[in-house]
């Protein structure tokens, strides 16, 4: 045998060793693949299958539950809360008594057709905040007398005072920050005022001021509203 047909027969015998070992090894796969299919039977897939979807319809119909539980509690909360329990009720509408108007002793005694009186105050009867009250008595030029009463005095003597219209009744302590009165009683006794037409004219620039200042209304000592023609009226008597 030559060199070059032993060369041939060598490279045959490879080849076929290779396509033995090749095969060999395709077969012993699916072997093991069979075997492995086999340990998981078509009844244990099929099993495992329908505890899944057994599993996932519980699961699913118990969110059901829970949703239309929880549904129906709050719809119980929710019946129970009341937002204006008031509403519902039928009440007697009534209204609060106005609060009452302090009289300061100098006017219990004194002649009413010997006064001239107006109320300044807030509609709705608000209190006026001590810091509100002094700032505008000291811009209306107003001071304290010995009794504590406010008092407007132009040369000539034409004067007129102011009380409060809350107990007591003086402004003693319209400095300190828990003072607060209803309004202002402004006040011109006749008999001791030596020009009651020009100290009524004064009396009424100031209460412009103070009105202008504080948002207020001029009330008379009945609680109706001072008109002008009850200005006038004024006017004509003093005169």
């Amino acid at each position: 045998m030559d060199a070059s047909t032993f060369r041939w027969v060598l490279i045959i015998i490879a080849l076929l060793l290779a396509l033995g070992i090749y095969l060999y090894g395709q077969h012993q796969a699916r072997l093991r693949k069979r075997s492995a299919i086999e340990t998981f039977t078509r009844e244990e897939i099929d099993s495992a299958f329908i505890e899944d979807e057994q599993l996932r319809f519980e699961l699913d119909n118990l969110n059901q539950i829970l949703k239309e539980n929880e549904s129906e509690e709050n719809q119980e909360n929710l019946d129970e809360i009341e937002i204006n329990p008031a509403r519902d009720i039928q009440k007697t509408p009534y209204a609060l008594p106005d609060p009452e108007i302090h009289v300061p002793k100098l006017l219990e005694t004194k002649d009413q057709d010997r006064l001239v009186n107006y109320h300044l105050r807030h509609d709705d009867f608000c209190l006026i905040t001590g810091e509100e009250a002094n700032s505008a008595v000291q811009h209306a030029g107003l001071e304290l007398d010995a009794e504590g009463y406010l008092r407007y005095t132009e040369e000539g003597g034409n004067s007129f005072q102011v009380a409060s219209l809350s107990e007591p009744g003086h402004f003693l302590e319209i400095e300190q920050l828990e003072f607060a009165t209803q309004g202002f009683n402004c006040f011109i006794d006749l008999d001791s005022c030596e020009n009651p037409r020009l100290a009524y004219e004064a009396m009424l620039k100031k209460i412009d001021e103070l009105v202008r200042m504080l948002n207020l209304k001029v009330y008379k000592p009945d609680q109706e509203l001072l008109t002008i023609s009850d200005v006038s009226a004024i006017r004509e008597q003093l005169d």
